[in-house]
Order: C-alpha cells, then structure tokens, then sequence
C-alpha cells in the first residue's frame, strides 16, 4: 500500500512540474524570439540593416576560416611529403650503416692477414731478410715503413668507419624523431582542421539564421508599407488605427465586433494545450475541427492575409490572416487546408471561402506530404499581436474562444460556449 501511495505522490507531483515548466520555459522561449511587434516602422528598418551588415561580416569572417582551412590542408600535404622524404633518408642511413659495418668487415680482415703475415716475417727473420735485402738505405727505410704504414692506414680506415657509422646511427635516430614530430604535426593540423570545420558550420548555420531573419523582416516592413503605417507605429498598433480609420471606408481593416466560427458546422477533436497520443506527448497550438475534406473554410473575422505557406511537411498549406477584432489585434491560423484560394496581402471578409479544408489526401499516411496529420480536420489557431514572425507568433499563442469540450459540436459560424 505505501508503495501504491508514494507512486501516487511521485506521478502528482511530476504533473505539477510538468505544468510549471511550461509556464517557466514557454517564456524563456519568447524572450529568446526578437520581438518585431514592440518596434516601429522606422526601427524595423534600422534592425534590418543591421542584419545585413551582420550577415556581410559573418560571409567575411566566413572567407577568412576557408583560407585558414585551405592553409592547414596544404600544411598537411607539404608535411605528408616531408615523412615521406624523411622515409627515404632514413632508408638511406640505413643502407650506409650496413655497407660501413661490410666496409669495416673487409678492412679489420685485411688488418689481421696484415698482422699475421708481420707476426711471421718476425718469427723466421724473413722480415729481416725483407728489410736487408734492399739495394739502399732510402729502399731500407722505405721497406721498414711499409708495413707500419699499411697497419696503420687500415686502423685509421677503421676508426673513419666506425665514426661514420655513429654519425649515420645519430642521423638515423634524428630522422626517426622527425618523423615523429611531423606526424604530431599533421595530427594537431587536424584537430585545427575540426576546429575551423566547425566555425565554418557555425559561420554557415548562423548565415541561414540570418537570412531567415532578413526574410522575415523583409516582409514585415512591406507588409506594413503596403497598409500604409507610419514610421513611428508599430504593426499592433498600426492595424488598430487603420481598423478605426477605414471602418467604413474598406480598405485594410475594419474593427471586428465578435469571432465567427471559421466552418459552418464541425466537431472538437482535439483541444488546444498539452495532449498525449499513443507513444508521445505534445503541446497543440490550437484547436483541431473534425470535417469533411472539401469544407469551405472562411475568416473567423475580416482582415488581412499576412502569410501564406505551400505544402509545409508539418502543417501542409496553411494560411495567417491578421484581424482588428473589439480593438484589439490578433492572427489566426488556419491549416492543413486542401486548396487555398487567397494570397498575401489580400483583404478577406467573413463571408469569404478563403480554403477548402485537408487532413486527409495531404496526410503522409496516405500518401501525402504533410507529416503533422492521420485524417480529414480544420487546425485553427490563434495568437495575440500583429504577425511578425513564427516565432512571436507562436510565443502569444491563446486558446480560441468560443469552442466546445473535446467530443462536442458547434452548428452554426455565430453558435459561442464559454
């Protein structure tokens, strides 16, 4: 029973923190996001060419890490063709040591014949007679000299020898330490070689960062441009002054009074937040209405096509309208759409079919390319702000208002539950 009941505690108290941590970690994650909705016009425009300059640097350091990384591949090269020199030489030493250690063979035989034959000369006096038997006293001196000099000459060639042989054993052992060194050489030419492989990763892993950054802001500042903000206005605040200015005048905006339901008639399928499927556990950011594939899909409210994405592999076709809706600014998400008939930029009233809905032939279980569906659904997701970016989209995510419980239908595009 305690171990039933300390199990009990454990999986409570894992709940909690799981709850906590995503309380805790979904904001760290929005600050680490640059928050293109807090600045104006005017500053997108400053951060945008700060981008760019940041990005030419980047390119530039990225230039210089390839010249290093070409500079040690041929330093490998120039040092794989000293080992083999080195190689060569140490063969050579080696050759020379033995034709020395022949050399000196041949000569300490010679110097013992030479020996033996004096020994003998000494013991019948036929030295003697060799010495007396010259014509002169110069021939005399010159016999008694010759076989000293003999000996000696092959002493002397001996001591050469074997001095050439130390040399040569020293020069043999250097080499060898050579090479050694040469090869440490490659091996630390190589760990730089990893080191600069990985700045070049890191140079080209920031450069698409960069760009993607560029891109979207790109796209924020003509986006806001083409609804006429100002310089000083931010998007949020931009897109409630044209709601409150073009109200009858149609244009960009009109302040929306309520949220409509963005199908005639659907069931809750899954609901926004954490949910579990069988093998995993994810964070839903939005809601998923069951219908039939082919379903007319239409704005929750009337505003403004600011993104648009074509076959996405999590997501398929999906469209991001951005509303005025009781003063305040929102950007709705509508996915795994089977055809989509608006573009951005486009205005869009409720009334409007601005998709046909998917979930069924897009899904990758039938054949399909998107990966983040099994069957025939709506996905609609809401998030606070103007859209600027993913990311910030993704960090003001709420729960759409005005659903049912998981299981339940809705009838009609006005039917709202608390």
């Amino acid at each position: 029973m305690k171990i039933k009941k300390w199990c009990s505690y454990f999986i409570r108290y894992m709940f909690v923190f799981l709850i906590l941590a995503v309380y805790i970690l979904e904001p760290m994650s929005a600050q680490a996001a640059t928050n293109y909705n807090s600045m104006t016009l005017a500053e997108m425009r400053q951060e945008l060419a700060r981008l760019k300059q940041e990005k030419a640097d980047n390119e530039h350091q990225q230039e210089v890490t390839e010249a290093e990384k070409e500079a040690k591949n041929k330093a490998i090269s120039d040092t794989y063709a000293k080992i083999e020199e080195t190689k060569v030489k140490v063969e050579e030493a080696k050759q020379s040591i033995e034709e020395s250690n022949a050399r000196i063979t041949e000569l300490d035989k010679q110097t013992q014949d030479l020996m033996a034959y004096y020994q003998i000369l000494q013991g019948n006096n036929s030295y003697m007679e060799f010495i007396t038997d010259s014509s002169s006293i110069t021939e005399l001196i010159m016999r008694a000299d010759a076989i000293e000099q003999l000996s000696n000459y092959n002493q002397e060639k001996l001591v050469e020898l074997e001095n050439l042989i130390d040399e040569t054993e020293q020069k043999q052992v250097e080499l060898l330490e050579y090479e050694d060194e040469l090869n440490a050489n490659i091996a630390e030419y190589q760990r730089q070689l990893e080191e600069i492989d990985s700045s070049l990763l890191q140079f080209s892993d920031i450069s698409m960062s960069i760009d993607e950054e560029i891109e979207t802001l790109e796209d924020v500042i003509e986006t806001n441009e083409n609804m006429g903000c100002k310089d000083n206005e931010t998007p949020t605040a931009c897109a409630v002054r044209l709601s409150s200015e073009n109200d009858d005048d149609y244009s960009w905006y009109i302040n929306n009074y309520g949220w409509l339901k963005p199908v005639t008639k659907g069931r809750i399928s899954s609901l926004f937040g954490w949910r579990s499927v069988p093998g995993q556990s994810s964070y839903h950011s939005g809601i998923d209405i069951a219908v039939s594939e082919g379903t007319n899909v239409y704005p929750a409210a009337s505003g403004v096509v600011v993104r648009t994405v074509s076959r996405s592999s999590c997501g398929g076709n999906q469209i991001y309208i951005q509303a005025v809706i009781n003063g305040e600014v929102y950007t709705m998400q509508y996915a795994h759409l089977l055809e989509v008939y608006v573009s951005k930029g486009d205005t869009v009233d409720v009334n409007d079919v601005i998709a046909l809905s998917g979930g069924y032939s897009t899904a990758s279980k039938y054949g399909g390319y998107d990966t983040c569906t099994t069957g025939a659904h709506l996905h609609f997701g809401v998030s606070e702000g103007a859209y600027t970016s993913f990311s910030a989209y993704t960090a003001n995510l709420i729960e759409p208002p005005g659903f049912p419980g998981k299981g339940s239908w809705f009838y009609s595009r006005t039917q709202w539950f608390d």
